[in-house]
């Protein structure tokens, strides 16, 4: 499949509607290019990327085709942003906790204790990037524009050696960390953060570089964690984190309106679908991983308590950064903690 360019788009005509969506189709192909750094098993690129993908398709009446290039093939994670901005590829899988010096408010989701579900997370958060200041500052600037994303469940602790039972516990150990406000946390709660790519992380507590990581039970068995880990403590919450997918502005202006109106429906289920997942397989997912031999750690809730009042502070800082940035940091948590108040069930 060749890729899309100006000439193809020059010669679209619009068609006939397609059946029950609304959305109209035109006669003649758009194949789009789609990377992330997902590995093959992971639950996002098999539950969310490919059913979107599939229902973009269905949306546009066989119109839109994809060219799928996951597990790095057109790049590592850290180079995602580049490659979509760049043209490399059309839309990529592009998260702000990667890349927090080039889209800072949209860190406003790592805070902790914000939401306990994917889905009032996922949907919240989506709300106050599309509407909020995150949308101009973080995408536009950028030159791409937010497609669909989900929020993983919270993050917790997994560890190869030494387990967790209290905050106590975690003084000068080494843990895996996703930068941004997740390595604050990490050293407000004592231990010592050290960045490392989801992709890598499972390398990483083999190798020992690293004494266990911080890592959401949804994503951990698509990166093999708990294959490497003895230990699991839940109740922590540090951190949550937003996955979402974005389209070069470029490529976006230039497609008809046909196939952005197949875009806008299929991102709006896929965002509902994934958050829904999320939740539902939480606790299936950690059953899976005591029955594999991790030993799972609830910490208990006087050490709860204690974890959320030491990082209470975090809020405080963030909205303080964003201010020496000239970010409108104290509307945008307002705006998100509002948008999670309207967040129906799901």
């Amino acid at each position: 499949m060749s890729k899309i360019s100006r000439r193809t788009f020059g010669g679209l005509v619009m068609g006939a509607a397609v059946a029950g969506t609304g959305v109209r189709a035109s006669a003649q192909e758009v194949t789009i290019k789609v990377a992330d750094s997902f590995p093959p098993k992971h639950n996002i690129a098999n539950h969310g990327t490919k059913w979107w993908m599939e229902r973009v398709t269905e949306l546009s009446g066989g119109k839109v085709k994809f060219q799928y290039f996951g597990a790095e093939q057109l790049g590592k994670l850290k180079d995602m942003l580049t490659l979509l901005q760049s043209g490399a590829t059309d839309i990529a899988y592009v998260p702000p906790t990667f890349f927090e010096g080039k889209m800072p408010l949209s860190s406003v989701h790592s805070l902790p204790n914000m939401f306990s579900s994917s889905h009032v997370g996922g949907q919240a958060f989506y709300e106050a990037s599309m509407k909020s200041a995150i949308q101009k500052e973080d995408y536009q600037r950028n030159g791409i524009r937010l497609l669909w994303g989900t929020m993983t469940s919270t993050y917790n602790i997994f560890t190869s050696k030494k387990p967790i039972r209290s905050v106590a516990d975690m003084k000068g150990m080494k843990l895996r960390s996703a930068g941004s406000y997740q390595d604050d946390a990490v050293r407000m709660l004592g231990a010592v953060p050290v960045d490392v790519p989801s992709p890598e992380a499972y390398q990483a507590i083999q190798l020992g570089t690293v004494d266990g990581a911080i890592f959401p039970t949804s994503a951990a068995q698509s990166y093999r964690i708990h294959e490497v880990s003895k230990y699991f403590t839940i109740g922590f919450d540090i951190t949550s984190f937003y996955a979402p997918y974005s389209v070069n502005l470029r490529a976006w202006d230039r497609w008809p309106a046909d196939v952005k109106a197949a875009f806008e429906k299929a991102n709006l289920e896929a965002n509902l679908r994934m958050g829904k997942y999320f939740d539902d397989s939480n606790q299936e997912l950690i059953d899976g991983y005591a029955k594999s031999g991790v030993e799972i750690i609830k910490l208990p809730e006087a050490e709860q308590t204690k974890v959320k009042q030491t990082l209470e502070p975090l809020y405080g800082k963030w909205v303080a950064d964003m201010k020496a940035k000239n970010l409108p940091g104290d509307e945008v948590l307002k705006n998100f903690r509002e948008a999670i108040k309207r967040v129906p069930a799901a």
